[in-house]
Order: C-alpha cells, then structure tokens, then sequence
C-alpha cells in the first residue's frame, strides 16, 4: 500500500484501488501512470481497502478481488461515506449476479478491458471530470444538487417501498381469497353465493390493470420519459420485461425483484439473462447500467 508522489500526499485528490491479484494490480497502475494531478493509493486487504477509503476520503475507488461481490456488501457498513463512486472490475460472469444498494454508484466492466490501451485511463478521466468542484461562483448551485440528489434518493427508496408494499397487498388478498374458497363446502347456498360474489370481487382487484397503472403514474414521475424510450427502443418487450426494467431502475434488489415478481433467486438471474438477449446487448455490456443510462 502506498501514494504515488508521497511527499506531496493531497487526501482530496486521492484513487484508491483495492485489488488482491499481483498481476492485475501492476496492470491498473501501469495504465493510470500519466494521471499525475492524482495520489494513487493501493490496498490488497479488504481490511486495509477500508481503513484507506475511510482515512483519505477518495475522490474515487477501483476494485477488483475474487469476490467482488463480498467486497461490495462489506463497504455498505464499513465505509464512512457512501457517495464515492466506484469502478468494479469484474469476472467472467459475475456481472449477472453482482448488487449493491441504491446508495452506491457502482460501475461495472469485465477484467479483460484492463488490457485495452488506455481503457482504464479514459475511463478514471471522464469519472473525476463529472467529479470536479464546483468554483467559488457557483456556491448556491452546489447546495442545490446536493439537496436535490438526496431528495432523489428518498424519492427512489419510497417508490420501492411503494412497489413491495403493493406486492404485500396482493399477497394478502390471495391469501383471503383462498380462505374464502375453503369455505364454500361448509356453508349454506345463499352464504355460498355470497362468498363466490366475494371471491370474484378480490379476483378482479388482484388482477386490475390499476395496480400497474398506478405504479407507473407515481414512477414516471421520478422517471420522466424512460418507459416511452425503453417502448420507442425494444417495443418487443413484453409487460413483464418493462416492469423488471422498471425495477432494476429503481436500483432493486434481485431479492426485492423476486419478491415482486413471485418468483425464486434462480429465476431472477435466468429472466436478467433473457432480457438482456431481448435488449440485444453485447456481452461486455452491464445490463444495470445500460437501464439506468436510458432516459
């Protein structure tokens, strides 16, 4: 672990990469070699990962360990701040099943573009360019994004809460409605008639178009124009693929998205898997952050 140009250390001007394969790690500070203004600070450990981002506040992070996803989960409570963005470097297919919380702005790239010619180096440049301060004129503007990213945030955790709490309703509905109909054999005919009435009342409002239309009004407002260009861009997707793009949108988790969707973990990963064929995205392309650059 070490600066670049230590006696000149800037804690506001730092990169951390935490990378636990020799190779690999020679490799990021060979192409990052011409980024002068920048210390370049390196971990092996997770542990001394951590310690570094929690002691010099980087501007930005690059990962890359044989879990990246361990790493991922582990920072969600051990960083100080979360805003930092980072690059993630990932395996094979590891792209298929990695997360991270909504909070975290993670961007992800297979390991082999480690060896393209200034790939990393054009990359780390365009990520501090969207980073720089803004100067001393523009103090007011400043404050307000910071103000408006937050409430972005909220908005966003209060549309998955919206979203979990409509499937919970669903859920309960179907529960009563199965309730209802293991009753029919015990009662009298008029009761019967009633409850059948009863049933195909829960049965409609389960399968109303509302809920959905409901849950794209109150999305459309946080995300204008995003399932008009999905439609204008894939209009052979069908409702199910529009809503998981929805979710993943939303930053959900494939847990919350299973929950959602009434399907397992499996699932999950073979529906991403399709859709990303429907899409007819190249292999290298993450389908999380192709979603989220739409509109």
């Amino acid at each position: 672990m070490h600066p670049k140009n230590a006696p000149f250390f800037n804690e506001d001007k730092s990169i951390v990469i935490g990378c636990d394969q020799t190779i690999v790690l020679a490799t990021m500070l060979k192409n990052l070699r011409h980024i002068n203004k920048y210390n370049v600070i390196t971990a092996g450990r997770v542990s001394d990962m951590v310690r570094v981002v929690n002691s010099v506040n980087p501007l930005l992070i690059i990962l890359h360990y044989r879990d990246n996803q361990y790493v991922l989960d582990h920072s969600q409570t051990t960083f100080k701040k979360s805003g930092i963005p980072i690059i993630c470097f990932t395996h094979d297919q590891e792209w298929k099943t990695l997360t991270w919380q909504y909070d975290r702005v993670v961007i992800t790239e297979p390991i082999a573009f480690i060896a393209k010619e200034n790939f990393l180096r054009d990359l780390v440049n365009s990520i501090l360019r969207l980073l720089h301060k803004p100067s001393p004129l523009e103090p007011e503007r400043s404050i307000a994004d910071r103000n408006w990213k937050r409430s972005d945030s909220r908005i966003t955790k209060n549309l998955s809460r919206y979203a979990l709490e409509l499937d919970q309703k669903i859920k309960t509905l179907r529960q009563v409605q199965e309730g209802l109909k293991g009753m029919f054999s015990e009662v009298s005919e008029p009761v019967r008639l009633k409850l059948v009435s009863y049933v195909s009342t829960i049965k409609q409002s389960i399968t109303d178009q509302k809920h959905w239309e409901d849950f794209k009004a109150y999305f459309e407002n946080i995300n204008p124009n995003f399932l008009k260009q999905i439609a204008q861009r894939h209009p052979d997707l069908s409702s199910k693929d529009v809503k998981y793009c929805c979710y993943v949108k939303m930053n959900m988790s494939n847990n919350d998205i299973g929950h959602i969707l009434g399907i397992n973990q499996e699932s999950v990963r073979t529906h991403k898997y399709r859709l990303k064929k429907k899409l007819a995205l190249p292999k290298y392309v993450n389908l999380q952050n192709y979603i989220k650059s739409i509109a």
